[in-house]
């Protein structure tokens, strides 16, 4: 065989088994999330603190946030997510619907809203009542079919960072940062990944995910679901 197909042959091999890498779930997110933290920056004292990829737990239950950034407008808490094709859905709807290869392919995907409120409700638990707010950003900026707040393209992620009028000090600021630091759990990806699989089984045996209570049947809006029994202090719902 000519050496030239053989290299052809390698290359063709090589750039297969990258693609297929960068193609993983995992990998993809990755990529998203280095883009946000590409934009966000890094700590300046007194100005804005952030902490990346910060695991927590909270009454043996784990939370993976993406990104925490502290400025004088809050806390914002940050989920990423890197999504091609076309997506749709709303702020209340449980599921919602990735669209790809021209409406042949249609993924179902849970309301990253709905992640995100747990991780809010968790950052919450450790730092009190200082001002929160939750950032839904598509790295791809396919947001046009999404009928939500706080979910925003990765184009106008700084501006939302910035925008308002400053609430907290600089002594609230830092104090928040040493108190999400020092609740970081230190666990593995392997893990916190079997902690929501158990999570899910609580769920499944009438248990609240988010803080332990009694699921409870209830008639809303969109048909029925099961809602935690401590609400409005909890508000973790699922559909039946």
């Amino acid at each position: 065989m000519p050496f030239l197909i053989i290299i052809s042959i390698i290359l063709i091999v090589i750039l297969a088994a990258f693609a297929a890498y960068l193609g993983k779930p995992e990998n993809r997110g990755k990529r998203g999330e280095n883009k946000v933290r590409r934009i966000i920056g890094e700590t300046i004292k007194n100005e804005q603190y952030v902490i990346n990829d910060l695991i927590v737990s909270n009454d043996g239950k784990t939370s993976q946030i993406d990104h925490i950034v502290i400025n004088s407008r809050g806390v914002f808490v940050v989920e990423t997510k890197n999504y091609s094709g076309e997506i749709y859905g709303s702020e209340n709807q449980h599921e919602w619907t990735q669209v790809l290869a021209y409406g042949k392919v249609k993924n179902k995907l849970y309301n990253p809203l709905k992640q995100n409120a747990t991780h809010v409700y968790n950052v919450k638990k450790i730092i009190g009542k200082l001002p929160i707010h939750s950032l839904v950003v598509f790295v791809q900026n396919n947001t046009y079919h999404i009928n939500a707040n706080n979910v925003i393209p990765l184009s106008a992620l700084k501006s939302n960072l910035l925008s308002g009028e400053a609430v907290l000090t600089v002594e609230q600021m830092e104090k928040a940062y040493n108190l999400l630091l020092a609740s970081k759990t230190e666990m593995s990806t392997k893990e916190h990944i079997g902690n929501i699989r158990t999570q899910q089984e609580n769920i499944e045996h009438g248990i609240c995910p988010r803080c332990g209570g009694k699921l409870v049947l209830r008639n809303g809006m969109y048909g029925e679901f099961w809602g935690c029994s401590n609400y409005p202090k909890c508000k973790f719902i699922k559909k039946v």
